[in-house]
């Protein structure tokens, strides 16, 4: 089972959670068992189920909870849910988020990464596109397609006839 799955388990029963809790609270320091009986009853059963998830540890000053199970979690979601699509170039995958474009960047040689990787990705060379077809595209990936289109053809990336009715990929100079 995925480790965020088994966080997730653990702290879905509230007397964990407030388990849990008390534990994050005591900080760096822990807190004992006995401690954790007078204010939780039922500290007994939750225990274990926290320890399992990689939530809680034991040291010599009682129970601490573990951060590192969060980062383990999130990076095992990660890797078995890429963020990026599919054939996203790897230095800018980082800049997706459920499959879409969370910013277009401002310094000049990342956005235009991004923009070669979504003109490759995106549109052939020997086809003619509509600006329908274009805006569609990039729509699907960001929020803001005009703006990717506009700085397709700024970058050289797509080039549009006077009307501005056809689109047609072509090959960008070099940064």
């Amino acid at each position: 089972m995925e480790p965020s799955h088994e966080i997730v388990k653990a702290l879905a029963d509230p007397d964990r959670l407030r388990v849990f809790a008390a534990i994050v609270l005591a900080g760096d320091t822990g807190t004992g068992l006995a401690a954790l009986r007078q204010t939780h009853p039922r500290a007994d059963q939750a225990l274990p189920r926290l320890v399992r998830a990689g939530l809680v540890t034991t040291a010599d000053t009682g129970f601490r909870a573990d951060p590192q199970a969060f980062r383990d979690a999130a990076a095992a979601a990660r890797s078995a849910v890429p963020d990026a699509p599919a054939g996203t170039a790897p230095d800018v995958a980082h800049l997706y988020r459920a499959g879409r474009l969370t910013v277009i960047p401002t310094r000049r040689a990342t956005r235009v990464a991004v923009l070669r990787d979504l003109a490759d990705r995106l549109f052939e060379h020997d086809r003619v596109y509509t600006q329908d077809e274009v805006t569609a595209a990039l729509a699907d990936v960001h929020d803001d397609p005009l703006t990717l289109r506009r700085e397709m053809i700024d970058e050289l990336l797509l080039e549009r006839t006077l009307g501005g009715r056809e689109y047609r990929r072509r090959e960008a100079p070099p940064i």
